[in-house]
């Protein structure tokens, strides 16, 4: 099986907490750029890796070990509102922990969320969401009244943010915020929003929860109603809900929704699940449980694309030897998330694994298909490039996610922003990059490059080395020498990409500059009598290198007869 699902949950209603962020010091100082030539260079073996960048590879194996999730102000939130299930304790928190870690984590601007420094300006919504379920869970209890009070006033500060159609939109929040809002009004709160506003959303709520319509992705319309139960509480269709229900007794591995759940109909799976977080995060949750095999696909993912995976083959082997035997077991880990399904499908295939993709295409079935998910689109369409003869569904799905992806740079709905600027741009990036350089076409080192500079703005001070011996040996003085680095290292990076082959590709390198440089001097450069001085030289460096090569040859001949 390869793209079929039913239903899956990849993305968190109410939160975007980055999972295993591999940050720029993690990336091995040996990489270097020269302005704007960037690319990567390594000794030749693990042998002469220096003592720093030792340091960081045994950093980034400890990733392969666990996966470390940040927790969610949302879903911890959520599971602090869930009531004790019995009669004579039911105005008590059932997980009184989840409480009071809101009482200590509220930051110094009043809101709840991703940390101030961290906090990208596009996800005012998302902090909005976190605050008021915040909010909500202490007022449910009657704890932290100047916690809320300061709550509300960030609510006051930044409610603008929700009509600007500029911020980034968490999944549901058309739903689960009005919910909430009418919720904060049965606890007898009173929220600093306009009532026209107010109005607006319950009214966009209500056309989102009675539309109809939805022909082919009527299942995928299911199984977002269910995701987003936070926003429909008692009027939830309960026995609709738990047909998603997962093995592990969650809701598409959600906390949130999995509380919500468990608040109204106490199923003792749920409970089971709500009881595994905690025994993992003590007294918080994340905004999904578990993700390991993503997670760990994704530092596979990012350590190929860095061009640094060779330091780590017994972790990706060990690692990807599991993920195929999920694989062979039909986990729904990996088959219940399009996202997991297509990554794991593509690396275990580029790494030789059996992996098959005869299957239905049922992606527009799937929750990710009703919300036209774009990373699920965009790993679809690279996991489509992998493709052997006779493979007609990665041809379909190589041709409809290329097209939609195209489409939505043409309608504005993805673009190419600089780096930093917004929550979007590495997605933006990334399609960028998959529309432009196709698997079967793309160079190696040059996406290596391209990577290298996703992940971080790289001044120049990481300098190619073939730069700094042309800087060592002043070739850049020379005014009449084309300056063509670039050309003459990649002409040996395009085919000489192998780590190591990393001296050929120096050799090469320097060779093209120095034929560069000699064939300027004899076109523009260089008069008469320096050009007779020239050849002159080289004329008596060859004569020279003759005669020592000529003595050595019979110096070992006859050394060789005499023993």
């Amino acid at each position: 099986m390869f793209v079929c699902f039913s239903m899956a949950g990849s993305q968190p209603p109410m939160s975007s907490n980055p999972v295993f962020p591999l940050v720029p010091a993690a990336i091995p100082a040996t990489c270097r750029e020269s302005g704007s030539l960037l690319t990567t260079e390594f000794s030749n073996t693990n042998l002469f890796v220096s003592y720093d960048d030792s340091r960081r590879i045994q950093r980034i194996k400890k990733m392969f070990d666990e996966a470390q999730l940040s927790v969610s102000a949302y879903d911890t939130a959520w599971m602090a509102m869930v009531p004790t299930p019995t009669s004579s304790m039911e105005d008590s928190p059932f997980f009184p922990q989840c409480a009071r870690w809101i009482l200590d984590n509220q930051l110094s601007d009043g809101s709840w969320g991703l940390p101030l420094p961290r906090r990208d300006p596009s996800l005012i919504k998302d902090a909005l969401s976190s605050t008021l379920a915040c909010i909500l869970a202490l007022q449910r209890w009657g704890l932290g009244e100047q916690q809320v009070t300061k709550g509300i006033r960030f609510l006051d500060f930044n409610s603008a943010s929700l009509k600007d159609q500029k911020q980034h939109v968490p999944i549901g929040f058309d739903i689960i915020f009005p919910g909430m809002i009418d919720y904060a009004k049965d606890l007898g709160l009173n929220l600093p929003f306009k009532s026209t506003d107010v109005d607006a959303m319950l009214a966009k709520r209500n056309v989102e929860l009675t539309s109809s319509g939805f022909g082919r992705n009527a299942e995928g319309r299911r199984a977002y109603l269910a995701y987003v139960s936070e926003g429909i509480q008692h009027s939830q269709d309960w026995d609709m809900v738990m047909k998603y229900q997962r093995q592990n007794g969650s809701l598409f591995n959600s906390p949130s929704t999995t509380a919500v759940a468990f608040s109204h109909i106490q199923d003792p799976d749920c409970l089971r699940y709500l009881y595994a977080v905690l025994d993992k995060f003590e007294n918080a949750a994340p905004a999904i449980y578990p993700l390991d095999i993503r997670s760990r696909l994704s530092v596979i993912d990012t350590l190929d694309s860095l061009g640094v995976a060779r330091h780590f083959t017994n972790e990706i082997k060990m690692l990807l030897d599991k993920t195929y035997q999920c694989w062979l077991q039909g986990d729904e880990d990996i088959f219940l998330d399009t996202t997991t399904c297509a990554m794991a499908f593509r690396l275990l295939r580029v790494y030789g694994y059996d992996v098959s993709s005869v299957s239905e295409d049922c992606f527009f079935n799937s929750l990710e298909g009703y919300l036209k998910d774009k990373t699920a689109v965009l790993e679809l369409h690279k996991a489509s490039q992998i493709i052997y003869r006779e493979e007609p569904i990665l041809e379909e799905i190589s041709s409809w996610t290329m097209k939609f992806l195209k489409q939505e740079f043409c309608n504005g709905s993805i673009y190419v922003d600089q780096p930093g600027e917004s929550i979007s741009t590495k997605l933006s990036f990334q399609v960028h990059d998959a529309l432009s350089y196709p698997y079967h076409v793309d160079l190696e080192r040059l996406g290596h490059r391209r990577s290298i500079h996703h992940y971080s703005d790289i001044d120049s001070t990481w300098t190619l080395k073939t730069y700094w011996w042309i800087i060592e040996n002043k070739l850049d003085k020379l005014s009449f020498a084309r300056q063509k680095l670039g050309y003459c290292y990649f002409s040996a990076a395009a085919t000489l990409y192998a780590p190591e082959l990393s001296d050929a590709r120096f050799s090469w390198a320097k060779n093209g500059v120095l034929t560069t440089v000699v064939d300027d001097f004899f076109d523009v450069g260089g008069s008469m009598e320096e050009l007779v001085n020239l050849v002159q030289l080289l004329e008596k460096y060859v004569t020279f290198h003759y005669f020592v090569l000529t003595a050595a040859y019979h110096s070992s001949s006859l050394y060789a007869v005499s023993t």
